[in-house]
């Protein structure tokens, strides 16, 4: 299972936005505290207006603002924005010729699944206190 830079950037860029939860913070700024090129982080950003995840104001004071509580975001529902819901093995993407004589779909399903009810059950707020488990 690998996770995209997309995907990982998201994660961080609403984190970033999350910690200036009462003000609007401009794409330059969240590039440079995260080591972002400001080309892939308006992509992103971009990605995540489309899913009403943020919301933007234009003008001097302007940028981006969680349109709901840090706690509300799951980490999954950010990295699915990126198409980053983990999947272990190919047969879950395309129709597998063995998937009903597998003897191992079964373990990757259930570890599929304990990573996505993880991935769930973790928040932006968590993340900010650091007491995710």
């Amino acid at each position: 299972m690998k996770i995209s830079a997309k995907g990982r950037y998201a994660v961080r860029i609403m984190v970033d936005i999350a910690r200036n939860e009462n003000d609007f913070v401009s794409i330059s700024t969240i590039a440079t505290r995260q080591g972002i090129s400001i080309k892939y982080t308006e992509k992103i950003i971009a990605c995540l207006l489309k899913k009403d995840m943020l919301k933007s104001m234009r003008g001097v004071n302007g940028g981006y603002k969680l349109t709901k509580q840090p706690k509300n975001y799951s980490i999954k529902e950010i990295l699915e924005v990126t198409g980053d819901t983990p999947k272990l093995a190919t047969c879950f993407e395309k129709e597998c010729p063995h998937k009903n004589s597998c003897d191992t779909v079964g373990c990757w399903t259930t570890l599929t699944n304990l990573i996505n009810d993880f991935l769930k059950n973790v928040t932006l707020q968590d993340l900010i206190d650091k007491t995710y488990k």
